[in-house]
């Protein structure tokens, strides 16, 4: 059976058919169903959209790659605060697959927390999470643990999910080599193996998808050496992260209490070093002056490189390098990790 066709002039109507009033007739009478915009700036009901993968320089054993999670349709995140976001070469991958340069807005040491802003264009948005309709769950919650472990994802692809239970709520003594966990208040300890390479900086949320914490570093628990599984929750980071973004300045007392800091007359006596000035609180670690013959000299540490580690400890500031290297034993090497030239070196140097 033939199917009688219209003239071609008939298949498509002329633009002056759509008149704006018939167009809304259609609409109103539900026979045109308008597609709506995808709103990439709401607060997201699926985690995995506000989780970003990062990369960056990986150095020693330590990872190059890792996880944050967007707090703001302009691009705010938080990760915790290690060696990626201080080598300079850090890139963010969203879960659409773009890629950005983040800046860093500012960090705290006390709570391994840093807050970063991506380099995005004004109309650039972004699906995040809402912080604060955070929840802290009693210990026997079901949780979701929502990360980049193992370098799984490198573009839009999906990041891993794995399901487990809160087991405590707990403060935690542990640490990674000679780093020593800084928190003081509780953290969340989960019955899943969550805390895996790249899983730092990670989004924990109930079954509903309410944020409960970010996935802490990879870490031994100091008495029993056995690996920890936690969660610092959003209800001690978000004061902190608060203050961050409003401006004011997280003051720093850990390393106060555990170390006298080199003085700059030991530091060039015995070391072979001058730093520049420590003019401002946060001076970066740049090696202005080497003794020629010092041990620094031998080493082969020159003028114009920046420390940016201690052995696993990330140096923010000549003053921290200080307080650093005031709690390292006579004797034992030390490995310095510098930047020279946009490019990291390690420095093995033996402490005097």
């Amino acid at each position: 059976m033939m199917v009688p066709t219209r003239p071609a002039s008939q298949d498509m109507p002329s633009a002056g058919w759509l008149r704006p009033a018939f167009v809304g007739w259609l609409l109103s009478s539900g026979m045109l169903c308008p597609v709506p915009a995808a709103d990439t700036a709401a607060v997201t009901t699926d985690p995995g959209q506000a989780v970003v993968k990062l990369f960056g320089a990986g150095i020693g054993n330590l990872d190059s790659y890792g996880t944050g999670i967007l707090i703001s349709p302009e691009g705010h995140m938080i990760t915790v605060w290690n060696h990626l976001i201080h080598t300079g070469y850090l890139t963010a991958v969203t879960a659409d697959g773009r890629r950005y340069q983040p800046d860093v807005t500012g960090t705290s040491a006390e709570h391994d927390l840093a807050v970063l802003k991506l380099q995005a264009d004004p109309v650039d948005t972004f699906p995040y999470i809402d912080r604060t309709t955070a929840v802290r769950p009693p210990p026997g919650t079901q949780v979701r643990a929502f990360s980049n472990m193992f370098h799984v994802a490198t573009g839009n692809e999906p990041v891993s999910v794995i399901h487990g239970i809160i087991a405590a709520d707990v403060r935690l003594q542990a640490g990674f080599g000679r780093w020593q966990f800084p928190l003081k208040s509780p953290v969340l300890i989960l019955d899943a193996i969550t805390n895996n390479s790249g899983a730092a900086g990670g989004l924990v949320t109930d079954t509903a998808g309410r944020p409960v914490g970010m996935i802490g570093r990879e870490l031994r628990h100091r008495d029993s050496g056995a690996w920890v599984n936690y969660a610092v929750p959003f209800e001690t980071l978000n004061p902190v992260i608060d203050a961050i973004l409003s401006g004011r300045t997280i003051e720093s007392t850990q390393q106060t209490e555990k170390a006298t800091p080199v003085s700059d007359r030991r530091l060039t006596a015995d070391w072979g070093l001058t730093l520049l000035p420590d003019v401002l609180r946060e001076t970066p670690a740049w090696i202005d002056q080497v003794v020629p013959g010092s041990v620094a000299d031998r080493a082969g540490l020159r003028r114009g490189d920046l420390v940016v580690l201690i052995n696993d400890q990330v140096v923010r500031s000549s003053r921290e390098l200080r307080h650093h290297l005031g709690g390292l034993r006579s004797g034992l090497p030390v490995t310095m990790m510098v930047r020279r030239d946009d490019v990291l070196i390690p420095i093995t140097i033996r402490v005097p």
